[in-house]
This record gives structure tokens, C-alpha cells and sequence, in this order.
């Protein structure tokens, strides 16, 4: 089935983002444009838990609206909150099942702690 709505075509536009390999130039649908861009700015602002990303929390977005005076309403907040859905759903599913009765651990990342680094988390 083809998307017909904007909502759809909004998270067909965000999930071959996600797919892409390598860098892409989004091909945002008619009447997307703003959307796509307060998607992006709120995605900046997103918590990140021991599960992984969190959803965009509706305090985000009142703030973010308000800072920002972009004019959001009820029907964009819709289709931001159907695309974080979308987002969360496509990142919890690229990750490897773990066995019953295995205990997962956080992943550890590559990048070496430099003061630089302790900096940038903590303000110095």
C-alpha cells in the first residue's frame, strides 16, 4: 500500500533516512519541509536512557514552540509524535535479540576519554 497522507509519507521519508547507507539528502514530501525540521531540532534534544533513545517528551516541544515561535499545532504534534514512534520502533529492531538467561550489557564505546570529552559533558 502507498502512503497517502502527509503523516505517512513523513515516515516513509524518515525510515529510508534511517535505512540509508551513508550519508543522504532527504527527499522530504510537499508540505513536509517544517515538519522535517522541527523533527530534526527536537530529535537534538532527545534523552538518552540504559534501553536507549527516549520519546520526544510533549515538554520538548511546548518548549521548543514557545523558544522558537514556530507555530506548532495539535495536528504537527501528531505527526512528530507518529514519527518519534516510527524512529524508536526502527531503532529498538536493529538490535540483536538476547538469549534467555543472558545477561546484556551497555555497550561501550570506542571513543577514548580525553579531557576535551570530559569537557564536553561536564562544562569546563
Amino acid at each position: 500500500m502507498k502512503p497517502h497522507t502527509l503523516r505517512d509519507l513523513m515516515i516513509a521519508c524518515l525510515l529510508r533516512q534511517l535505512e540509508a547507507k551513508g550519508p543522504s539528502v532527504p527527499v522530504i514530501p510537499a508540505g513536509g519541509d517544517l515538519l522535517w525540521k522541527w523533527f530534526m531540532a527536537l530529535h537534538r534534544t532527545r534523552q538518552t536512557g540504559f534501553s536507549g533513545p527516549e520519546p520526544i517528551r510533549y515538554g520538548e516541544i511546548e518548549a521548543y514552540n514557545r523558544l522558537m515561535g514556530e507555530g506548532i499545532e495539535p495536528r504537527h504534534i501528531t505527526i512528530l509524535l507518529a514519527m518519534d514512534h516510527a524512529y524508536l520502533d526502527a531503532i529498538h529492531q536493529r538490535r540483536a535479540p538476547v538469549p534467555d538467561g543472558v545477561k546484556k550489557l551497555a555497550p561501550v564505546s570506542s571513543t577514548p576519554i580525553t579531557a576535551g570529552t570530559i569537557d564536553a559533558m561536564f562544562g569546563g
